[in-house]
């Protein structure tokens, strides 16, 4: 029998579930070492999620990250670039489908129609999307996406995780164990008021609030039929921003909860309470009441599994890292073209029935031909927000004091702007080895520096943006170092990572006017979307939900 949230976390079963994930294993044998790289990034081609990094190299001299070039060069004028290419060649091959984008969304996409041998293409060198990692003599850490919340027993993303035997490997953060770093001091118990008992009444009425919202009145996104909300319910709660939703339902807040949520927006939104829609985020802080869980690599540990998967059980030939594609069309046979850049540098058409795209949805617009006028309104009428992550390695191995540790100084920040930005761009801290048990031989400190304000991301592309963020990172970490007893003399490198645009922000009213609608709605059942922006919600969980929503509708359809 199937539970859902809120009768799971009733139920006598939920103790059983949080110790069968809180097994502590060590990540640096069985499962993990089989999907990791064998050699260095620089010694093959090696396109899995999670990349093996030299000794030599545990500081960068370049962002890891996005691959800039040559996806602005194709896609700011690809009618040119074909062109020069010859044009747009004959089909070579055909498939049943095609799988365009191999990040989250397009790896579970592939694998949830793996019986339908579909073709996966991946521009960038690695798969992965912002869920990648990486492999440091031994310590895997994220250089994205970090974590997962508890998934409702027998639902379909539990049952992913233990048939790919990632359950096996997922830690629990429990409520009870996470702290803050409040004004330079770990802080357990922030929820019980610890940082201003005299008003401790204000703290554990919104907590109560969170848990009562997560045990009976869940927001689901992607909506669905049995959520514990009407669609009608879910639309007026987006109508408003969290800040709104706030004022309403508590009056005056205390000052240090809105900093962490402000906080907590901008980590996981790239935007502040007064953009991000209430739906949005009573979704993520109250999926975490009873705590979250981490995989050695974060969640580049779910991309490699699946990239492992499909490379095995797939046909040779299916599964393509360096493959841009840069025209989709539906043909008057009913069939749909798909053309793609090898990472030889040449132009190929495949022939399919269906095609996914689980690539942003700003890609769409341009690679699509025919597109409709109105879903170009709807993509356009999207923002985007990047973030930094700087990995701090360790000469050696330390306790972690737990996951994730966000930064308060017991002021509410406002939102930020060009003109006024954040005058400390970190928000938190995640022990990227903690997944480990710390078994490691250096301990690795993912720092978080969102950039939630439009405009920050131009400065990226600057030459020497890496040595300013890398020098504001070494600033910061050696505070959160002070905070939390870590000798700061002890580190070894910082490896940064940028993500010029991979957080959709989910600001208010994007489901209320309708823009999700027609954001997600296929193309004459030919052409179907499966990405975290279908719903502006920068989760795994929704990525995994559209992905298997997309799948159980080809799979219902006849060629």
């Amino acid at each position: 029998m199937s539970f859902n949230r809120r009768q799971f976390i009733k139920s006598s079963s939920f103790a059983s579930f949080v110790l069968g994930y809180a097994v502590n294993s060590k990540a640096t044998t069985g499962l993990l070492m089989s999907q990791a790289p064998s050699k260095t990034p620089n010694e093959n081609a090696n396109d899995n999620p999670i990349q093996n990094v030299k000794y030599s190299e545990s500081s960068s001299l370049d962002f890891n990250g996005d691959n800039i070039n040559r996806p602005h060069d194709i896609l700011w004028n690809i009618d040119g670039y074909v062109a020069k290419k010859g044009g747009i060649p004959a089909p070579s091959a055909s498939t049943r489908i095609v799988v365009a984008g191999g990040g989250m969304a397009g790896l579970l996409s592939a694998y949830h129609l793996q019986a339908q041998k579909p073709m996966l293409l991946e521009q960038d060198p690695v798969f992965g999307g912002n869920s990648k990692g990486e492999n440091f003599d031994g310590s895997f850490y994220s250089i994205g996406a970090a974590y997962v919340t508890i998934p409702d027993e027998g639902s379909d993303i539990d049952v992913f995780f233990k048939e790919t035997g990632i359950s096996e490997k997922l830690k629990l953060e429990s409520d009870t164990e996470t702290s803050v770093n409040f004004r330079n001091a770990l802080m357990r118990d922030f929820w019980k008021g610890a940082s201003d008992p005299e008003n401790a009444e204000q703290f554990v009425k919104v907590e109560e609030e969170m848990r009562r919202i997560y045990n009976d009145a869940y927001p689901d996104i992607p909506w669905t039929e049995d959520s514990a909300i009407s669609y009608e319910e879910l639309c007026k709660l987006d109508a408003i921003t969290f800040e709104q939703w706030l004022v309403n339902t508590f009056g005056e807040v205390h000052p240090h909860v809105l900093e962490y949520f402000q906080a907590y927006c901008w980590s996981s939104f790239g935007g502040s309470i007064d953009e991000i829609s209430a739906a949005q985020a009573l979704n993520f802080v109250t999926a975490e009441v009873d705590g979250v869980l981490a995989l050695p690599g974060g969640n580049a540990y779910i991309t490699s599994v699946v990239h492992q998967t499909l490379k095995n059980n797939l046909p040779e030939g299916h599964v393509l890292s360096g493959a841009f594609v840069l025209r989709i069309e539906e043909k008057a046979s009913g069939k749909v073209w798909v053309t793609y850049e090898s990472k030889e540098g040449q132009l190929v058409t495949i022939e399919a029935d269906f095609v996914v795209c689980a690539f942003p949805k700003f890609v769409a617009e341009r690679v699509i031909v025919n597109i409709e006028a109105e879903r170009v309104k709807a993509i356009q009428d999207l923002m985007w927000r990047g973030y930094i992550v700087t990995n701090v390695i360790m000469e050696s191995a330390i306790k972690s004091p737990g996951f994730d540790v966000f930064t308060l100084n017991g002021k509410m920040q406002p939102a930020p702007t060009p003109l006024n930005p954040p005058k400390k761009l970190m928000t938190d801290v995640c022990f990227g080895t903690w997944a480990q048990n710390d078994e490691v031989s250096h301990s690795v400190l993912t720092m978080y520096r969102p950039l939630p304000f439009e405009g920050a991301r131009q400065f990226l592309f600057n030459p020497m943006s890496h040595q300013k963020h890398l020098i504001q990172s070494q600033n910061e970490i050696a505070e959160f170092c002070k905070a939390v007893n870590i000798d700061a003399s002890k580190i070894k490198g910082y490896r940064l990572t940028r993500w010029g645009h991979s957080l959709p922000l989910a600001n208010k009213g994007t489901i209320a006017d309708g823009t999700v609608e027609k954001l997600i709605k296929p193309i004459n059942d030919k052409i179907f979307f499966a990405n975290q922006d279908n719903w502006v919600n920068p989760a795994f969980e929704c990525a995994f939900t559209e992905a298997l929503t997309v799948a159980q509708k080809i799979e219902s359809l006849k060629a």
